[in-house]
């Protein structure tokens, strides 16, 4: 009789000890293409205890996309953060693969809409430098309201807003953002309804008509050249080369090491 009520007593303490632990995750219900996924989650589990977090895109079967590994912090929650970027509109779904956790609510689904068609930007892709950047379209159905727009600078901080952009009375927009150099930036729309897409601009050094660097140097260095220009002829590349080293220093030694890299990776 003692061994029943031993064993049945120990099954009791198990299976309190397993409910004891849970682990519940949320997610957004619908995300726009380019919106970062957050997944919150919460559990009784100890601190740093490691977790794994799948994306899944749900289509008649379920293919993971990407997993992360988080820990449990010193409030008992988790994050994680999935770059929406290069998906696909359609149905997903984020899970904690995990067994035997009771009441625990370990998977989320969520769409993915794309927004991208609500944009027509009519900046150019690449514009020259001129201290300002250039930012104007049209949103679809937001007429006589605004947009709200964010501008990310090559150094990946926020340069401008979020501000708000009036439209007219055919979704039209422009506005030109202060920049303090060239490199790539990062524009973000947002309207009424929600996140729209981010878009890329390009800004280039100031260009001659002659598809050369505008020559910045000071006063003392093109008299040097011209005293020197007596006695050889400069060649184009040479020209070019001598133009980059002038606005390089006038720019500042982070813009140039921005665009040393940026050449690099083409």
């Amino acid at each position: 009789m003692k061994k029943i009520v031993l064993l049945v007593m120990g099954l009791l303490f198990l299976s309190g000890y397993a409910a004891a632990y849970e682990v519940n995750i949320d997610t957004p219900v619908t995300l726009t293409l380019g919106e970062p996924l957050v997944v919150t989650g919460t559990t009784t589990f100890g601190i740093g205890t490691p977790f794994d977090v799948v994306l899944y895109y749900q289509l008649t079967t379920a293919t993971e996309i990407k997993r992360k590994t988080v820990y449990v912090q010193s409030d008992k929650t988790f994050t994680a953060v999935f770059d929406t970027t290069d998906l696909k509109a359609g149905i997903y779904k984020v899970e904690v693969p995990a067994n035997g956790l009771g009441d625990s609510v370990t998977m989320r689904q969520i769409q993915l809409v794309d927004r991208s068609d609500d944009l027509d930007l009519a900046s150019p892709a690449t514009q020259n430098f001129t201290g300002n950047l250039y930012v104007a379209g049209t949103i679809k159905g937001e007429i006589n309201s605004g947009v709200q727009i964010v501008v990310i600078g090559p150094d990946n901080q926020v340069l401008y807003g979020p501000q708000y952009v009036n439209t007219n009375n055919k979704g039209d927009f422009s506005t030109d953002v202060p920049i303090p150099e060239p490199g790539e930036y990062d524009v973000s729309f947002t309207d009424s309804r929600g996140f729209i897409s981010t878009r890329t601009l390009s800004v280039i050094p100031q260009q001659s008509q002659t598809g050369t660097f505008v020559e910045t140097a000071s006063p003392n260095s093109l008299g040097a050249s011209a005293q020197a220009g007596t006695g050889s002829q400069t060649t184009p590349v040479e020209t070019q080369k001598s133009s980059e080293v002038a606005v390089f220093s006038a720019m500042g030694a982070g813009a140039a090491t921005f665009l040393f890299c940026a050449r690099r990776k083409k």
